[in-house]
């Protein structure tokens, strides 16, 4: 074994010869290399619009880079979960044969340099079959970016040779370096453990593992604490990427639970099933590792799925609440005449009030903001404006006032400027005349009204003696085709439009993160039924029939993918739990409601995936040692 090419050679050899094993990772990272060359086209195609382009085709195509640059990142994880399951778990059946080249004079150098020239040749292969992808994925994107509204009609995107080569690159290298811990353990296997006859033999998990997992755990804790506190426009992917640390540690300890779980899961079974079943539990509660390594895509299938819609459903529940808590207005009135409903009876304040997207230059950076063009009159009495620090009376004309977290985050001082682009591109400089506490989530900016022209709503506060319902029926009497409701109902309906692009978000994320999970599902409960071949043989040798080692694959499949479901709806219980105790201790509360329908069908999904991969190459296993001799 003495040089590159030699190396080269044998690696290659394997890799054909295990080219089963390997066709997850390999599908993964081609799938992850042809979107990774899709999204960066649609994202350069945005970004060389035109000088002439209209705003709001600009704003599109940002804020639907936003969302692919999202997916990217789930992308990127699950494709190097992929493939550094896919390339431990043929490591770990393969320690008998690393062994043995141990044994005859391999070096551990030369064993780990086989594993990752093994891993450089299988990311050669899906990063060029990535490439091929990456064409009619841009296509397949851009259209389904228009179907949702989030691309005008009539954007074409191009593929981009520079997005192709990187991407490629990144393909290559990811597939190295996810492959690279199991190099490392291959690198470590003795000469000894050639006389083993358990391939996937189990040991404990090690001190790095355990402080791996408590780190990734942690991180995510520190995710969830950071979700109120981050500015407006980082809540969102904070809550979309809370779940993957908390799926990565989950799926480190798995090992630690997966023999207690398998016993729980599969006893029942013993009790409505002949020895089947007995069978089934033995090897999920003895085999650890391969229980583990098996549940281990649907813990992550099934978290990351419950998280996401979970973690944005909360989300935008708390955003619906906030903007509540942010007026305290009794009505909303909209409409011609709307301006002159304070002099209704039973009217203590109305405030006009027009509202806008603006850019906020600050810190190097720019970011857009909700903000409210308003006068100061009554304003206090519309708004929950606490601890007022300055004076108000600047929104008359080129003030501006904050809440004292988004002027912290933005780096604003009382008399300082705030530089803003307004909507249709005009850039302004106001000084900060105010700052004050608003609502738990501290996103106020409020203009001066001339700053923000459009359709104008009027906050109105009803007297304590007056009823706010009798107050509106009277404006809607007085003035024809006006509009009078409650600020709760105008709340949810201002915010229905930005929550619904958030539900598209996740589930967009969600769908994606599945398509790329559910490849590891197969192919991880393929790697693990099909290696079985010689215990399924004694079984049938000692008198089982066929079907009964159907049965017991049947059962065990059932109990493993039971194990993933349980152990990902524990990390979607700590994701959205956890948030609904943060988002509790800022003073917004909501209540959980998970979309049960999606994630029950990802369960179910999982489990079909991992019964039918288990019983397949099992059927073939056992159809090839021929009939029992007994019946």
């Amino acid at each position: 074994m003495k040089g590159t090419t030699t190396l080269l050679r044998v690696a290659w050899m394997t890799l054909r010869g295990r080219l089963p094993g390997f066709a997850g990772a390999i599908v993964a990272l081609a799938l992850g290399v042809g979107y990774s060359g899709a999204a960066v086209s649609v994202l350069a195609t945005g970004a060389a619009l035109p000088a002439g382009t209209p705003l709001s085709v600009r704003q599109a195509a940002q804020e639907s880079g936003s969302l692919l640059v999202m997916l990217a990142v789930i992308g990127a994880f699950v494709t190097i979960h992929v493939v550094a399951g896919t390339f431990a778990f043929v490591v770990a059946q393969r320690r008998r044969e690393l062994a043995l080249l141990r044994a005859v004079g391999a070096t551990p150098r030369q064993v780990r340099g086989m594993v990752i020239a093994e891993a450089w040749l299988a990311a050669l292969l899906a990063s060029a079959v990535g490439i091929v992808l990456a064409f009619p994925l841009t296509g397949v994107m851009t259209s389904l970016l228009r179907w949702q509204r989030l691309l005008p009609a009539g954007f074409e995107s191009r593929v981009s040779l520079g997005a192709l080569a990187g991407a490629f690159a990144a393909g290559v290298v990811i597939g190295v370096l996810a492959a690279a811990a199991s190099a490392g353990r291959a690198a470590r296997v003795r000469p000894a453990e050639a006389l083993r006859d358990s391939a996937l033999a189990d040991r404990p998990i090690g001190r790095g593992r355990w402080l791996g997992a408590l780190a990734f755990l942690a991180c995510g804790g520190g995710m969830l604490a950071l979700v109120p506190v981050a500015p407006p426009d980082g809540r969102m992917p904070l809550t979309m990427f809370v779940s993957l640390p908390l799926v990565l540690g989950f799926t480190l300890l798995a090992p630690a639970f997966a023999g207690w779980a398998g016993a729980a899961v599969a006893t029942p079974l013993v009790r409505v099933t002949s020895a089947t079943g007995l069978l089934a539990r033995e090897n999920v509660r003895q085999a650890v590792r391969r229980t583990a390594s098996t549940a281990a895509p649907v813990l992550v299938t099934v978290g990351l799925t419950g998280s996401l819609l979970g973690g944005t459903a909360l989300l935008g529940q708390a955003i619906a609440a906030d903007f509540r808590q942010a007026w305290r207005s009794d009505l909303v009135v909209s409409g011609p005449g709307a301006a002159e409903v304070g002099t209704v009876r039973g009217v203590v304040a109305a405030v006009r009030v027009t509202r806008g997207e603006v850019v906020v230059a600050a810190n190097r950076t720019e970011r857009r903001v909700d903000a409210f063009g308003v006068r100061p009159e009554g304003l206090e009495r519309v708004m929950n404006l606490s601890n007022v620090a300055g004076d108000l009376a600047g929104l008359r004309y080129d003030g501006a006032a904050a809440d004292r977290r988004q002027a912290e985050t933005f780096g604003w001082r009382l008399g300082g400027p705030v530089r803003l682009t307004l909507p249709g591109g005009k850039p302004a400089v106001l000084r900060l005349t105010a700052v004050f506490d608003g609502s738990p989530f501290g996103g106020t900016l409020l203009l001066p009204r001339d700053f923000l022209p459009g359709p104008v709503s009027v906050h109105v506060a009803v007297a304590p003696e007056a009823a706010a319902g009798t107050v509106a029926a009277a404006i809607e009497r007085r003035w024809t085709g006006i509009h009078a409701a409650s600020t709760a109902e105008s709340a949810s309906a201002a915010s229905g439009a930005r929550l619904g692009g958030m539900r598209i978000g996740a589930l967009a994320l969600a769908a994606f993160a599945v398509a790329y999970t559910l490849i590891a599902v197969a192919n991880t409960s393929v790697m693990a039924f099909g290696a079985r071949g010689a215990e399924f043989a004694r079984l049938l040798r000692l008198g089982a029939r066929r079907v009964q080692v159907l049965r017991m694959v049947l059962w065990e499949s059932l109990s493993v993918s039971a194990i993933g479901v349980l152990l990902g709806g524990a990390v979607t219980a700590v994701a959205v739990l956890g948030l609904r105790e943060v988002l509790r201790g800022l003073g917004v509360t909501v209540v959980p409601d998970l979309p049960w329908a999606q994630i029950g069908s990802v369960a179910c999904a999982c489990v079909a995936v991992v019964t039918l991969s288990g019983l397949m190459p099992a059927a073939l296993l056992v159809r090839r040692q021929g009939p029992s001799s007994r019946r």
